[in-house]
């Protein structure tokens, strides 16, 4: 396995060789080739010995320009970023990830985590810097007898619902099946099951993680307990996470799928999914999207149901009784629900981000109505309600703060060619602009911008604790390439 791993002496020189010869990404003005593999963002060379050596000392898999891989390693699910990072490392393990830490720091060079590469804003990748790539680290074990599900970080949501399924139970984790489960926990993690069973956090029992300083350590409730508060949704900053530990609940069979509406009917019908909800068990999971059709915008309504199938159906006799044009909601398994949900079903160049709204009724709902009936034919919003098992842990009980009843409205759009990108990309910001006077924090998982501001408001009351928790574990925030916590601001705001 060691020697798969390994990029041969001959291989290596012809990598090297097109590297000279044609680089393949724009070079800064300070950059210098020379006979160098490629340079640093800070002008220092990054010789082609220092690359061999790490190729040798790792199980994992070394990638750079001029490789046969390249190009597909370095794709991300958002392709409106095209980045060119040096270095792609495919860890096969905990010590790979040690070595690739120290190999990036030695080298003076900017470093990116990629789990399942579906960060909004790209995060799994860099240009000119070298790239964890955890992809291939995606194993998923599960003792049912404790209910307890053990899963590299590299696992994507259809490998941990897959593997728990077998056993007749699940978690809480994205609706999207190629989403990778660490960055979704690490953020939070919104999910069908959320209500009854709180966030992927809320999940979360241990977790591995290799510092910035190479230890490997575990997070738990007894082992670095500042720690596995900050990593239950703080994101990346803090280590790499390596593996995974959840809680499993007994989910099987649902009642799912979703209620379809005619165009036109927008203010009636967000009013009465409001209604809905607030008579609605934690059983129910619901979510809204205002859709594009050539008739105008239309409402849809995806239902999850854990409960008892009958006592399900009475809860949406309301909303069936507005006269769906689609009603695809019946039982299925657990498996067939998490596999229908996704906001894209492919990797496109899109632009999201959220607001989080404390409640939705007049104001808010005619600007959600207004913003819908104005949108490209290629964008959407989602209403997700944060309720139930959410709200019922303490605000500052883990690092993710928004744990109040109300709605994360995620504003989405996608484009195909580049004159359509700039349409979609005004659209976004003006929608999030006329519900800003509604919002009352962000959702760090689905940031459109990476501002410090916005970071700050993700984490509320919680942001000082991560700040010093961060200056303990990265204090020269090697880990910076996320919604990034700055160490110094432990000074600032502790």
């Amino acid at each position: 396995m060691r020697a798969r791993g390994l990029i041969s002496r001959r291989r290596f020189a012809r990598q090297a060789a097109c590297a000279a010869a044609f680089y393949p990404f724009p070079v800064r003005s300070h950059e210098t080739l020379g006979g160098t593999a490629a340079d640093g963002e800070n002008g220092r060379p990054l010789q082609t010995e220092a690359v061999r050596k790490l190729a040798s000392q790792i199980s994992g898999q070394v990638i750079t320009p001029g490789d046969s891989d390249y190009d597909a390693a370095r794709a991300i699910f958002n392709r409106a970023f095209d980045r060119h990072p040096r270095v792609i490392v495919r860890c096969a393990g905990a010590s790979d990830v040690a070595r690739t830490l120290a190999f990036a720091q030695s080298n003076q060079l900017p470093l990116a985590v990629r789990a399942g590469g579906h960060s909004r804003l790209g995060f799994g990748m860099c240009d000119g810097g070298v790239v964890i790539d955890l992809s291939g680290y995606k194993r998923v074990d599960v003792d049912s007898g404790k209910r307890v599900a053990r899963a590299q970080a590299g696992a994507l949501v259809r490998d941990l619902d897959s593997a728990t399924q077998r056993f007749g139970l699940a978690t809480t984790s994205g609706g999207c099946q190629s989403v990778g489960i660490a960055g979704l926990t690490l953020g939070g993690g919104e999910g069908r099951l959320m209500d009854k069973y709180g966030l992927a956090c809320d999940n979360l029992l241990s977790a591995q993680i290799v510092t910035v300083d190479g230890r490997k350590v575990e997070a738990s409730p007894n082992a670095n307990p500042d720690l596995f508060w900050a990593i239950r949704g703080g994101g990346g900053n803090f280590g790499v996470v390596t593996e995974l530990e959840y809680r499993l609940h007994a989910v099987h069979q649902v009642l799912s799928g979703a209620l379809t509406y005619p165009a036109g009917r927008l203010t009636e019908l967000l009013q009465a999914f409001v209604r809905f909800l607030a008579g609605a068990s934690d059983e129910m999971d619901a979510f809204a999207q205002l859709l594009p059709s050539p008739q105008g915008r239309r409402l849809k309504i995806d239902l999850c149901y854990c409960g008892e199938a009958r006592i399900g159906n009475d809860l949406i006799r309301p909303l069936r009784a507005l006269k769906p044009q689609d009603d695809t909601v019946k039982i299925m398994p657990y498996l067939e629900a998490q596999m229908a949900g996704g906001f894209l079903a492919a990797p496109v160049a899109h632009f999201q981000t959220n607001l989080f709204l404390t409640e939705l009724t007049g104001a808010s709902i005619n600007a959600l109505v207004a913003a819908a009936n104005n949108a490209p034919s290629t964008c959407k919003v989602i209403i997700v309600p944060l309720r139930g098992a959410v709200s019922r842990v303490g605000v500052t009980d883990t690092a993710f703060a928004l744990r109040q009843p109300g709605y994360e409205i995620d504003i989405a759009g996608v484009w195909n060619a580049p004159e359509e990108k700039t349409r979609v990309v005004q659209w976004v910001r003006a929608t999030r602009d006329s519900l800003q006077p509604f919002a009352k924090g962000v959702y760090v998982n689905q940031l459109g911008d990476p501002s410090e501001q916005l970071v700050r408001w993700a984490y509320g009351p919680n942001y000082a604790r991560l700040a010093e928790i961060k200056r303990k574990y990265d204090p020269n925030n090697v880990l910076r390439l996320n919604q990034n916590v700055k160490p110094d601001d432990a000074r600032q705001v502790g």
